[in-house]
């Protein structure tokens, strides 16, 4: 009887020991070797700045190659009778290390510079404009440059949006000449297919009486309309007003001063 039991405890083992063994290969002698660690690769992000940016605090302007095609499309687009306006970025918080009023005139004129191997400095006008605050604007290049032709001659001033039209003193008619013809009437094809209005703004000098000029004024301003309306914009799109001589933009103690501050000023809204 106790060799049978023997017998039976040996066979039991032999089975316990078959499975444990079968048991350590497959969960512990299989994990103890070294697996290697596939990692998917990562490739960094290219970011694509435009043809002309800047640094924080820096009036350098900086081009790529995207330049060249873009000074070709400035220079595709003047005309006789235009000058180039350059307006440079800047931010509130920036240190103007430059010998300019603020950074942003810094970095228009660098542009300027830039662009005096194709266009003649007497062409071109700076300015400046403040800017909102970007996320990442001290640790990335930024753009934010505007360069548009724009009319200048001793009738037509354009600034931004806005035009400036000149008027011989007491007079409430247009100065008779091509440039002023040719402004109203690409104003007018501008206004076309679209659902903007003009607004107009009549000013004087400070020669006769206030109540005068105002009446002066407003009557420049709806013969501007007039012409308007002529080339086929719908009255309803133009609005008037008067100032008068209450918004000079020059200094009515010289006759240069005193026509510069006779105008109506045009703004497509």
């Amino acid at each position: 009887m106790n060799k049978i039991l023997a017998f039976l405890l040996a066979i039991a083992f032999i089975i316990l020991a078959w499975f444990g063994w079968g048991w350590y290969k497959q969960n512990i002698a299989c994990c103890n070797e070294t697996v290697e660690e596939v990692k998917e690769a990562i490739v960094p992000e290219v970011v694509k700045y435009g043809p002309l940016v800047y640094n924080w605090n820096s009036g350098k302007a900086i081009t790529n190659d995207l330049w060249p095609a873009k000074k070709q499309e400035i220079q595709s687009a003047d005309a006789e009778g235009k000058i180039l306006r350059i307006v440079g970025p800047y931010f509130k918080d920036e240190v103007n290390n430059t010998s300019f009023e603020n950074i942003g005139l810094a970095r228009a004129d660098a542009v300027r510079q830039i662009l005096s191997d194709s266009i003649p400095l007497e062409r071109m006008e700076i300015d400046s404009k403040l800017m909102s605050n970007l996320d990442d604007m001290k640790t990335k290049p930024f753009g934010g440059t505007v360069l548009d032709w724009k009319i200048r001659n001793e009738n037509i001033k354009e600034i931004d949006n806005k035009a400036l039209i000149y008027f011989p003193y007491n007079s409430t008619k247009k100065l008779e000449n091509k440039n002023i013809n040719d402004y109203l009437a690409s104003v007018a094809e501008s206004l076309k297919g679209n659902e903007k209005t003009v607004a107009l703004s009549g000013h004087t000098d400070n020669k006769g009486r206030p109540a005068y000029n105002k009446r002066l004024a407003l009557n420049r301003t709806k013969t501007i309309k007039a012409i308007l309306v002529k080339l086929g914009i719908a009255a309803n799109r133009i609005s008037t007003t008067s100032f008068g001589e209450e918004k000079p933009i020059e200094t009515n103690d010289t006759e240069e001063g005193r026509q510069k501050n006779r105008r109506v000023e045009l703004e497509v809204q």
